[in-house]
């Protein structure tokens, strides 16, 4: 019994434990709904009318929020939006846009699905106006009440986007009648407003984190382009007194791509805009060549100022005006242009600071960091380039060569072939003895006829006493064989010199296009690839020269491998030329801490108008003075130099002298001063210079061309002087009364292949004088061969105390003239240098 009770208890409490969490699991939610029910209800019948809406939300808070400027202006540009059609069916821009600014901000996405509405009244009809209006509603409810995680919400609200409309629209279709075209457009759309809404999302996470300007990344200026776009092909079709708002807007955007970046850019923004009608009408429009070739002129103008790109603008519309048949368009196009011009010519002159900012929008458009590795790599590149052209030579010049010479032993058997069948089968097929001599007794004829070939090769001719006379009395025709054989070797040996002519053209040919080749090769070994740009030396002086009211386009520091420094600046043009140097300057001087000065400047045609870019670098510590005394011993002196400034702040100065004396003399010289002027102030290694003009003048011409060169390289900053001499005279330093003669021994230039180069270093002092002369100086009939020909001029210095380095110059080449009576041997040069400290 008590077992039983025991049992039945214990089914008892099992039971219990069953019914228990039923209850639990299905009672209570109701019973917390009934509780909610009558609070809901009791609330209601004790608030007073006019306070109580559903949901508990303050009606007064509402219109606060409706009424903000924010809300206001993202209701007006969802308006805008509602009217941006793609292809004239598809409306994915208002989906987008409400979708990536309405998220957790309900009173705002309502506010920005009537305004929506608003548009989709105005623009469409039908039963489209109540599809769009519900997809909006649904969208908008959906994104603001599905939760989604942190991770989930860049790629959730675009995916919500695209199945709210491919969902609601296609439930539309099946009630309507679904077409295979109608849900093409459907799923068209769908995807399209899921991509802009991911770009729309971008721009307002900038907004909302309220980015700064210079903190725009590109995707940032991305997504405000694509939103620019979308209003104004939502503002296509409006008209103000018969005038086109997005046409003017377009032009205006044009204007001012032109004025910030120049025709590149403002060509391409053309093309952007001139197609945005096509993207909405889904027909061809002339825009796009309107635009473009505007863009262009007007970019093209930029260098004068606002005025300049206006009428490089106006020009292009008036240009393209004329392909329009419509005069009525025609003029309705340029009052439009006309009221966009007005428009950007009042821009204020912040705007170009503020856009500036924008690191995306600037030439240097990218991060600190990106740009360096993109130059990195465009130098990699460029290196790559110029040894596949060098590379490219090399295979020309290898196919000239072609396989190889024959051999000696080769050419002879050949030649030995051709005079065996000239005669056995030329000359002597039609004699009686033919077979004979050519079968029966070939081996024996053979022989004797190759010591007649012997004989001929030896002497150059064979006589009819050389023949054996065996060979006289078996051949009927012997003396007609030793005719024929003077003539065979006399054509073979025509053929041979005309044959190594050839060979020695294609050879001249080959080395010619191998020393290209080498040039090329040396241009990429001496490509600088350690020049880098300073980013923040850029900031610091950009924010200096700003505290001190100087207003800059754009600042590039430059620092190179030697550690020099040059600082490219653009700037609005000055009306004098003067503004660089008496006040950049010394505003940049103070940023850096060191003294700089001007070392290119380049203005604009029309001063005042456009941009001027100039070129700081340190202030050298010494600066040189030059003179230069010249007399031809005919018209035209064979005798050429140059003095030109180097990069990292070196000076060169150059003579040479031609083969021989006249225009001949004076064009090989000149050649190789200019030669070596450009390659050194592109910044290649003096050796690299040298060998290149070698290279060039052996291939000029297979006639003795050759040129001597004297070089003299002076550091401005240590004083120190590089003498580089490729046969060339002595020259001459002085240093107060004491004179030093540099002389090298080494052949001129353009003579051999490898040629031997001297150079030697100095290191001069202020108030020193560098003496160099040409062979013409020293070249003198009254001097005695036995006696140093540079001892008077040795004397003259040290007599000499002028600082005027053009009057010393002057006073030796008289001194020369006087002692050959007043007639030059040869062409005479002097330059003389005056090294002083730069204060």
């Amino acid at each position: 019994m008590d077992i039983k009770q025991l049992e039945m208890g214990g089914l008892k409490t099992m039971e219990r434990i069953e019914v228990y969490p039923y209850h639990r699991m299905k009672e209570a939610p109701a019973r917390r709904w009934l509780e909610k029910k009558r609070e809901l209800i009791k609330s209601i019948k004790q608030s007073k009318p006019g306070q109580w809406i559903p949901y508990q939300v303050n009606l007064a808070q509402v219109w606060k929020v409706l009424l903000t400027t924010e809300v206001l202006v993202l209701s007006v540009m969802s308006f805008i939006m509602a009217r941006a059609s793609v292809l004239g069916e598809l409306l994915p821009f208002m989906f987008a846009f409400t979708a990536a600014f309405s998220r957790k901000r309900p009173v705002t996405g309502i506010a920005m699905a009537a305004g929506a509405a608003a548009g989709l009244i105005g623009s469409s009809t039908g039963i489209n106006i109540y599809v769009n209006i519900i997809t909006l509603i649904v969208l908008v409810s959906l994104i603001n009440h599905i939760k989604l995680p942190t991770d989930k919400y860049w790629w959730g609200i675009p995916f919500i986007c695209v199945a709210t409309i491919f969902l609601v629209k296609s439930l539309f279709q099946l009630k309507s009648g679904i077409s295979f075209y109608g849900e093409m457009v459907v799923i068209f759309e769908s995807l399209i407003a899921g991509i802009l809404t991911f770009v729309f999302m971008v721009a307002s996470d900038t907004i909302k984190k309220r980015k700064a300007l210079s903190l725009f990344a590109l995707e940032d200026v991305a997504a405000f382009l694509i939103i620019g776009i979308g209003l104004i092909m939502g503002i296509n079709g409006l008209e103000l007194a018969g005038l086109s708002l997005s046409s003017i807007l377009c032009r205006l955007g044009i204007l001012a791509a032109a004025f910030l970046w120049g025709p590149g850019q403002a060509t391409m923004v053309g093309v952007m805009v001139g197609l945005t009608p096509s993207i909405t009408s889904s027909q061809f429009t002339l825009s796009v060549g309107l635009y473009t070739i505007s863009g262009l002129l007007a970019g093209l103008f930029r260098n004068l100022g606002k005025l300049g790109i206006i009428i490089g603008f106006m020009l292009g519309t008036m240009a393209f005006s004329l392909f329009i048949p419509e005069t009525h368009q025609t003029v309705l196009g340029i009052w439009e242009t006309a009221i966009a011009c007005l428009v950007f010519f009042f821009l204020p002159e912040s705007f170009n600071n503020t856009v500036s900012r924008v690191p995306a929008l600037t030439i240097l458009a990218n991060r600190e960091g990106s740009l360096p590795m993109a130059a990195d790599c465009l130098k990699t590149e460029a290196i790559g380039r110029i040894r596949g052209f060098a590379r490219v030579f090399d295979e020309i010049a290898g196919t000239l060569e072609g396989p190889g010479k024959k051999s000696s032993m080769g050419q002879e058997t050949s030649y030995l072939n051709y005079l065996y069948d000239e005669i056995s089968s030329g000359f002597c097929h039609q004699c009686l003895h033919y077979e004979k001599c050519w079968e029966k007794y070939c081996y024996k004829t053979s022989k004797e006829i190759l010591d007649l070939f012997t004989i001929a090769e030896k002497a150059g001719s064979i006589a009819y006493e050389d023949c054996s006379p065996d060979f006289r009395r078996s051949c009927l025709y012997s003396r007609d064989i030793v005719n024929l054989i003077n003539y065979l070797f006399a054509s073979l040996r025509l053929n041979e010199y005309w044959k190594n002519r050839l060979d020695e053209s294609c050879s001249m040919i080959t080395r010619q296009i191998q020393g290209i080749s080498r040039v090329i090769e040396n241009l990429a070994d001496d490509y600088d690839d350690n020049t880098v740009i300073d980013y923040t030396l850029k900031e610091k002086i950009k924010k200096d020269l700003k505290k001190m009211n100087i207003k800059l386009i754009d600042v590039t520091p430059i620092k190179t491998a030697s550690a020099q420094l040059y600082v490219k600046i653009i700037m609005n043009s000055c009306s004098d030329g003067q503004y660089c140097e008496n006040h950049v300057v010394p505003a940049v001087s103070a940023a850096l801490g060191e003294k700089v000065e001007v070392s290119d400047k380049n203005c604009p045609c029309f001063m005042g108008k456009g941009n001027c870019e100039f070129v700081l670098s340190r202030a050298c510590t010494y600066k040189v003075t030059t003179g230069v005394a010249q007399i031809g011993k005919e018209t035209v002196c064979g005798d050429n130099y140059t003095i030109a400034s180097l990069q990292e702040s070196k000076e060169l100065i150059a003579l040479s002298d031609g083969m021989g004396v006249g225009e001949e003399a004076c064009a090989q010289s000149r050649s190789a001063v200019r030669m070596l002027e450009t390659l050194l102030e592109a910044g290649f290694d003096k050796s690299v210079a040298l060998n290149t003009i070698n290279s060039t003048l052996l291939l000029r011409s297979s006639r003795e061309n050759f040129a001597t060169l004297d070089i003299a390289m002076i550091d401005l900053f240590s004083a120190e002087v590089d003498f580089i001499k490729t046969g060339s005279v002595p020259s001459f330093l002085k240093r107060g009364s004491q004179v030093e003669v540099i002389s090298a021994s080494s052949l001129p230039i353009g003579i051999v292949e490898n040629m031997d180069i001297f150079t030697d270093s100095r290191r001069m002092i202020a108030r020193d004088l560098l003496v160099m002369i040409s062979d013409g100086v020293l070249d003198l009939s009254t001097s005695n061969p036995n006696e140093d020909s540079t001892a008077w001029i040795q004397e003259l210095l040290k007599m000499v105390e002028s600082k005027n380095p053009q009057l010393i110059a002057e006073m030796i080449v008289n001194r020369a003239l006087s002692m050959c009576r007043g007639k030059p041997h040869d062409d005479m040069t002097v330059i003389c240098t005056y090294l002083d400290l730069n204060l």
